[in-house]
């Protein structure tokens, strides 16, 4: 469901009125299955059954009531724990005989405590999204540049231009959506309260992980407000600067999503930033990483997950490396030497 949900086909999502509860079927003795999934991000929180009078309820009090079978009676989910179903919407399938429950949760769906019924995965199917998200991030590498700019704190930096980290060019929605999946596999959202992005080019990253964590999303500034906050000076391979961190109050703990990370230095500020605040950071998770910069080296004891791994030389030859599994790939891109260069094309 989060993949159709994140990665529309090229028509859209098209939701049209359609069938009243008279026109319902109900192919299990009298009730219909009922999939319930969150109006906040497309997560699946739980399978019941309901009869007419169960989706009539439902549609009355706009709490999700359902059937038990083997109770043999009604019932409104929380109704007992507290942990009701806020429902917005009743999707109807095509052949009117299954309903989707698009539903605000208040608390855990799970009858164990989790948050959804899905917490497991079959075993086998947990690789699946890893290999997926290689084979999308090789081949849209190869569509790369180099570019040979001037570094902080050496002669020249080899900068990337690339879809995982400049949107250059924009990269599929599904290896968006599969790759925030797999951060929020990684960091299950219980275990922070919010997720933190450097601006700007983890925004897209960040935010999606946000949305399907069901976490607020906090942007550290490269500039000042008017409200309360922490600066920190920050130098990354290839700039200066300060960073302007709001959003986040003492005990919060957070997840950071960033775009890439290679001497580490625009992530050690931050870190430093939040910790200076009071702030616990659960981990880090970035689309990119470049390690012949230094960042394992600055960034020692602290858990990074990242998707892949790059190398790269003034030749523009790149070496991609996936981390969990050690998969490889190597290809040459064009390479553009400088500002002047450029601003003549």
């Amino acid at each position: 469901m989060l993949l159709q949900v994140m990665c529309l086909s090229s028509t859209g999502l098209r939701i049209r009125a359609g069938a009243g509860v008279e026109a319902l079927n109900y192919p299990c003795g009298g009730l219909l299955p009922v999939t319930v999934v969150s109006a906040v991000n497309g997560e699946v929180l739980m399978q019941a059954y309901a009869n007419r009078e169960a989706v009539e309820r439902t549609l009355e009090t706009g709490r999700a009531w359902f059937y038990s079978r083997s109770r043999g009676k009604l019932w409104m989910k929380g109704e007992t724990s507290g942990n009701v179903l806020e429902v917005l919407e009743v999707l109807v399938d095509c052949d009117g005989d299954s309903l989707v429950y698009v539903a605000v949760p208040q608390g855990p769906s799970c009858h164990t405590g989790e948050w959804s019924c899905f917490h497991r995965l079959l075993s086998g199917s947990g690789d699946m999204l890893y290999r997926l998200q290689w084979e999308l991030v090789r081949e849209g590498m190869r569509r790369s540049r180099v570019y040979v700019r001037e570094g902080v704190g050496r002669d020249y930096y080899l900068y990337v231009v690339n879809m995982l980290t400049d949107n250059i060019p924009p990269p599929p929605p599904l290896l968006v959506s599969v790759m925030s999946k797999l951060i929020v596999r990684e960091f299950p959202p219980e275990s922070y309260d919010k997720v933190v992005v450097p601006e700007a080019l983890g925004l897209p990253l960040g935010s999606t992980v946000a949305y399907l964590a069901g976490r607020p999303l906090a942007v550290v500034r490269k500039r000042w407000y008017p409200v309360e906050g922490v600066v920190v000076d920050y130098a990354s391979g290839y700039e200066a600067g300060k960073y302007h961190v709001y959003g986040v109050e003492k005990g919060e703990r957070v997840l950071i999503v960033d775009d890439a990370v290679s001497t580490g230095g625009t992530l050690v500020a931050t870190l430093e930033a939040l910790r200076r605040a009071g702030v616990e950071v659960v981990g880090s998770a970035v689309a990119l990483s470049k390690p012949q910069y230094g960042w394992q080296e600055a960034l020692a004891g602290e858990r990074i997950w990242r998707a892949v791994d790059l190398y790269v030389d003034r030749g523009g030859r790149i070496r991609l490396v996936e981390p969990r599994f050690g998969w490889e790939d190597s290809f040459t891109v064009p390479v553009i030497e400088g500002r002047e260069e450029i601003e003549s094309r």
